[in-house]
């Protein structure tokens, strides 16, 4: 059971540091948003320290996301159309030179044939 818990925090440790790095944010820029200690920000996101429930809320607020996305692991995107299904929303949200971009990264990526 402790293996079990230990694996869940590396994981919600590797999801916020997925979060932030997609932020372009430093640690220390997370830790700032958030009002908590960039060395803790860094044992979080190696699996570590097992955060409170308020530094959670401290650390979403800081994304400006729900709660819950910090608990959205990447296993959890069980096939291709839960995957279709969510980036879709994520196009739906971005800014059109932010579209622009990444459609840019992605035909670099994947150039068609």
């Amino acid at each position: 059971m402790e293996k079990h818990r230990e694996s869940k925090r590396v994981l919600l440790g590797r999801r916020i540091r997925a979060i932030r790095k997609a932020k372009g944010w430093t640690q220390e820029e997370l830790g700032s948003k958030a009002d908590i200690s960039y060395k803790y920000i860094g044992e979080v996101e190696r699996g570590q320290q097992n955060p409170s429930f308020d530094t959670l809320v401290k650390i979403a607020d800081a994304f400006e996301i729900e709660l819950s996305e910090l608990f959205r692991f990447e296993q959890c995107i069980a096939n291709r159309k839960d995957i279709e299904t969510r980036l879709t929303k994520i196009l739906k949200g971005i800014s059109d030179d932010d579209l622009r971009q990444l459609f840019f990264v992605l035909k670099g990526l994947y150039p068609q044939k």
